[in-house]
């Protein structure tokens, strides 16, 4: 019995090693995440970091842990450009693949894709276009914010709280600047509007502005001229901080507001002077990138160690962290409970992603998933300040709220989840 043991092990011995020095048997199994979104077209200045900190973060994951549930983890994207064909002949190219977890951004091609998610059910998608028509009605797409009607619902009411109605003598106003693309008009709906009327934040007037900012100081002044005390809307970096300075030089009193995406570090650094930047205020489920929590401490260390340049130190690398994150705890979870890789698949990842709740990712942000919830129901109000660390003056971004639960503005036809074909539903105004 012991020569036939030893046999048995000098046969395996013959059979593994070649295998092993030419890496077969040593080669690790590899788990593919896709990414589809604008990575050289207008928001590509938002996407690219995004992408680069999915990329650190698998890095680290990959050397820290030896990958997601032991099979090393690697992403493979599709740049849309933010255009419809390519963003379609992405989307087939990766669906072919058979990723059951995407991360995806772009309104305006979520929109048109989301009837094919709902239709080939063949992935979980995890987006920053929390608009409607992407994770509602709710289905295979889920949102790593709140969905954009409910956060500046959210904004609604803590401006209402604040504002000294018997001193001024009148109710708070707003004018929405904002993009005229899918993504800058998904905050401009039917539920969002009515709300902010019944909650007393008075509407003025609407003005579409480009991506990158030429002529600053018209769309101020038409905001000023109708009254507004507040400038919100669905802007990010790239755009801001010419309003932010050309406010601050004018001395015109405007103040400004952001979603999730513009609570970012770059608004202060491209702001000049920093302090033009003092007020911005923005609503954000995500942490702040000075808070001692295990996520953002490897992120610092990971910018040290890498050199990453300012626009790689900003919201969207942190959310590319989030998404791996994310995407580790519901492979692991699903693995756990459908026992085998092969039965990792997107309608698994979708009843895991339900089953969340409220739920902290690595202390880089908080979600809120249910049956019929895609997006989080709980955030914070933050705003630019400048303050002392250290006994030394700095800017930077500091929460003004605590947790604030956020009405739920989604229309009442698409607010649970129906199965198959979704369809196309409700169109903004």
């Amino acid at each position: 019995m012991k020569k036939m043991s030893i046999l048995a092990v000098l046969v395996f011995l013959l059979v593994s090693l070649p295998l092993a020095f030419n890496g077969t048997v040593l080669a690790k199994e590899k788990y593919g995440i896709g990414f589809l979104g604008d990575l050289t077209g207008p928001l590509g200045f938002w996407n690219a970091p995004r992408l680069v900190g999915i990329q650190d973060a698998i890095e680290y994951m990959n050397k820290t842990y030896g990958g997601i549930g032991g099979r090393e983890v690697f992403v493979e994207w599709e740049d849309t450009k933010s255009k419809i064909d390519i963003a379609t002949s992405g989307y087939e190219r990766l669906r072919a693949k058979g990723y059951p977890i995407w991360h995806t951004c772009g309104t305006g091609e979520q929109q048109i894709l989301k009837a094919r998610y709902e239709r080939d059910r063949s992935q979980c998608i995890y987006t920053c276009s929390t608009s409607p028509n992407v994770i509602y009605p709710p289905g295979y797409a889920f949102g790593t914010a709140a969905y954009y009607p409910d956060e500046w619902g959210l904004f609604t009411d803590w401006v209402v709280e604040n504002w000294d109605f018997k001193k001024m003598g009148r109710k708070p106003r707003f004018a929405i600047l904002t993009y005229g693309s899918g993504y800058g008009k998904a905050c401009i709906t039917d539920e969002f509007m009515d709300y902010a009327k019944k909650k007393g934040f008075e509407h003025v007037e609407t003005i579409f502005v480009p991506f990158v900012t030429v002529d600053a100081m018209t769309p101020l002044m038409k905001a000023k001229k109708a009254g507004a005390d507040w400038c919100l809307g669905q802007w990010i970096y790239q755009t801001v901080p010419p309003y932010l300075n050309a406010n601050y030089k004018m001395k015109l009193g405007l103040k400004f507001a952001v979603n999730t995406f513009g609570v970012d570090d770059v608004m202060i650094y491209n702001s000049t002077p920093q302090e033009a930047a003092v007020g911005l205020t923005g609503i954000t489920n995500w942490r702040l990138t000075w808070e001692d929590t295990p996520g953002l401490n490897i992120i610092r260390r990971t910018w040290k160690e890498k050199n990453r340049r300012p626009e790689d130190r900003g919201a969207a690398y942190i959310l590319g962290w989030m998404n791996t994150w994310q995407t580790k705890r519901l492979i692991e979870e699903t693995l756990a409970r459908v026992g085998s890789w092969d039965k990792i698949t997107s309608k698994e990842v979708r009843i895991t992603s339900e089953g969340w709740g409220k739920v902290d990712v690595n202390g880089l942000g908080t979600l809120t998933y249910g049956k019929n919830k895609r997006g989080t129901s709980d955030s914070r109000i933050a705003q630019v300040k400048k303050v002392k660390v250290n006994g030394k003056e700095v800017v930077r971004w500091e929460y003004v709220s605590g947790w604030r639960k956020a009405p739920f503005l989604v229309p009442a036809e698409w607010q649970k989840a129906k199965g198959e074909g979704l369809g196309q539903g409700k169109q903004m105004r």
